[in-house]
């Protein structure tokens, strides 16, 4: 028995450590929503123009539908492309919460609203904050795009700012709320 319990906290330890320390924060300290914590984000030095921006997912509805979330996301995402804020739009999301792939229905949506198919980039794998940085940047990479404009809800926007800066992203931030 002691030997199952040490082999798996050894098998434990080794994932938290191998999803490097991204992943670790991400795992265990959420941050605290605080006007102080947006405050210092939105001091960070940002690029004077952004190439894509990155619509960070959250959970659709139970059966498929978008959410308030994902529907606040996608408007600012249609709004950054419409003032030619940004080229295109990752939008980035796996089913981290049900079946249903967050991006996935971000672009869906997005397309509704008039938005052309080549402006949208789908990142579908991720089911954490730093994955879909991680995961959008692979996809930023293979399409030539250096710097983004993060979309998200304002608390979530200084966490999501510290794990761009971890992968060294160039990054504005643009706030929604439902």
């Amino acid at each position: 028995m002691m030997t199952i319990l040490r082999n798996g906290l050894w098998v434990l330890l080794v994932g938290l450590l191998g999803s490097g320390c991204a992943g670790w924060h991400d795992f265990f300290q959420r941050d605290q929503p605080s006007q102080q914590t947006l405050a210092q984000a939105l001091q960070q030095p940002v690029p004077t123009q952004t190439d894509v921006g990155i619509a960070l997912g959250c959970p659709a509805q139970d059966d498929g539908t978008p959410s308030d979330c994902l529907r606040c996301r996608v408007r600012a995402a249609v709004q950054a492309l419409r003032e030619r804020r940004v080229q295109k739009v990752i939008f980035s999301g796996g089913a981290a919460h049900n079946r249903y792939v967050e991006g996935e229905v971000m672009a869906k949506l997005a397309l509704q609203s008039g938005i052309p198919h080549d402006r949208i980039l789908i990142e579908g794998e991720s089911l954490t904050t730093w994955q879909n940085l991680r995961y959008a940047q692979r996809i930023m990479r293979r399409h030539g795009l250096v710097t983004a404009l993060l979309i998200s809800a304002t608390n979530h926007l200084p966490r999501a700012r510290r794990f761009a800066e971890y992968y060294r992203m160039p990054v504005a931030l643009m706030s929604c709320e439902p």
